[in-house]
């Protein structure tokens, strides 16, 4: 890892929520995030942080488009870490069709992904669940039907966050939340502080110094 390169390691200790409480004290702030809209959800695996390489899919019906998967397994190679892997589906209904199944999530678990995000379906759950890299899908589909890959390394938006290859994701229960590379290194500090600052609030709520008339005497005003 080059020394300007994120620690994404120190990324994947933190869930998102503690992270984006960390850019609200960088140029980001409240209004600079980007983060998925709620839409689609995490299916299987741990936390991830990766670099993202993106592709866009089709599976409703059938078409001459398609492009070889060993673009995207090229892609993945050539990011040279973990990589989380975006695919738009896009289908006017996305869904019809699963690109992620045993055989191909195999296939990345043997490139070391670190997560795989898409606005459409995946398929074989049980499989995805023991094969070591995150899911974040809409829910999960019976069929192949058409599917194909229709490109990679295009600019993606996937559960209302937009995607360009080599962005920096992050994601967990919570949601995909896209990291500033510049602000990456600063994050795990900055989120200790505001763990530290949580922290000093909760232990005095559940404390025997802890009173109504205390609280609210501080007039806070933030969460």
């Amino acid at each position: 890892m080059s020394p300007a390169a994120p620690d994404l390691a120190a990324l994947a200790r933190w869930d998102t929520p503690a992270l984006s409480n960390a850019l609200r004290r960088t140029d980001a702030g409240a209004d600079g995030q980007e983060y998925t809209d709620g839409s689609i959800h995490r299916v299987a695996g741990p936390t991830m942080a990766g670099i993202a390489v993106t592709a866009t899919m089709r599976a409703r019906r059938p078409g001459g488009d398609a492009v070889p998967v060993a673009e995207l397994h090229r892609a993945v190679l050539a990011v040279g870490g973990p990589a989380v892997v975006v695919v738009q589906d896009l289908d006017e209904e996305p869904g019809a069709g699963a690109f992620l199944g045993e055989v191909n999530g195999t296939l990345l678990a043997a490139l070391r992904i670190s997560g795989f995000v898409t606005n459409g379906r995946v398929r074989d759950v049980p499989d995805l669940q023991g094969m070591g890299f995150a899911v974040h899908a809409a829910g999960a589909c019976v069929a192949r039907a058409h599917m194909r890959l229709t490109a990679v390394g295009v600019p993606v938006r996937v559960a209302g966050l937009d995607v360009a290859p080599g962005d920096l994701l992050h994601g967990d229960g919570h949601g995909v939340l896209k990291i500033p590379a510049a602000a990456a290194p600063a994050l795990p500090a900055l989120a200790e502080a505001v763990r530290a600052e949580e922290q000093e609030v909760v232990s005095w709520a559940r404390s025997a110094d802890f009173t109504p008339e205390r609280l609210l005497a501080l007039k806070r005003v933030r969460h």
